[in-house]
């Protein structure tokens, strides 16, 4: 990217991602889905606006959220268009607050949205597999590591195209970042399990531990970002 203008492979491949997302949304649409009662999407739905709307800044221009067990609970629990709806509000709720430039947020929208319709086919299948809620769990980290996957691929690609940065400079797939990422879509498994059993307010006890997620995730990229030296006298 020269002067702020994407060259014509980064143009091409959002274009691609753009209609790729377009496409699952219209195939998802089509099929029978049962919508969630109004009561546990705006509970979800605000939840993933305020999360969304306030990232962690990490570095080479990347941004974290612990937005992700909010994302396989709507996986899970809505029909395609309330899907759409959430992904589209988490979005708008973090372009009002943030700002970014236009072509950025399209494409993590459109990024987000083929991740979430590919993890919530993920997430209906492996619910086939076991009953219960050891089903539903399991389920849930399939859809999980589903999304964190081709999330963090398709960004990969993107950056790569539009900044030159390869996968391995990027570090989004640093091991110790995906395993952050695992480790907050965990706590997705156990809040759709009480959310199912106990009904939508479990919603808000169970986003709890996203309180804790934020600040340890803010640690671990300041840390990361600090020179080895750094990191060798503080360790000493």
């Amino acid at each position: 990217m020269k002067g702020g203008r994407l060259s014509i492979a980064a143009r091409g491949y959002i274009a691609g991602v753009s209609l790729a997302a377009v496409l699952a949304s219209v195939i998802f649409w089509q099929a029978k889905g049962t919508a969630i009662g109004p009561v546990s999407f705006l509970l979800i739905t605000g939840l993933g606006m305020l999360a969304h709307a306030y990232p962690i800044r990490g570095f080479r221009h990347q941004a974290y959220q612990v937005t992700l067990p909010l994302i396989v609970l709507a996986a899970a629990l809505f029909s395609t268009p309330q899907l759409v709806a959430f992904i589209v509000l988490i979005h708008l709720a973090e372009q009002a607050r943030l700002r970014r430039r236009l072509h950025i947020q399209w494409f993590n929208a459109c990024n987000y949205l083929l991740s979430a319709l590919i993890a919530a086919a993920s997430y209906h299948r492996a619910a086939l597999l076991t009953d219960g809620s050891l089903g539903q769990v399991t389920a849930a980290l399939a859809a999980g590591c589903t999304f964190i996957m081709l999330n963090r691929l398709l960004l990969a690609g993107v950056l790569w195209l539009a900044r030159g940065l390869s996968p391995a400079a990027s570090g989004l797939l640093q091991p110790e970042l995906l395993a952050t990422d695992l480790v907050i879509a965990w706590i997705a498994g156990p809040m759709l399990v009480l959310t199912l059993g106990a009904g939508p307010w479990m919603i808000l006890v169970t986003a709890g531990p996203l309180l804790l997620a934020r600040p340890a995730l803010t640690v671990l990229l300041a840390r990361h970002q600090e020179p080895i030296p750094a990191r060798q006298r503080s360790a000493a």
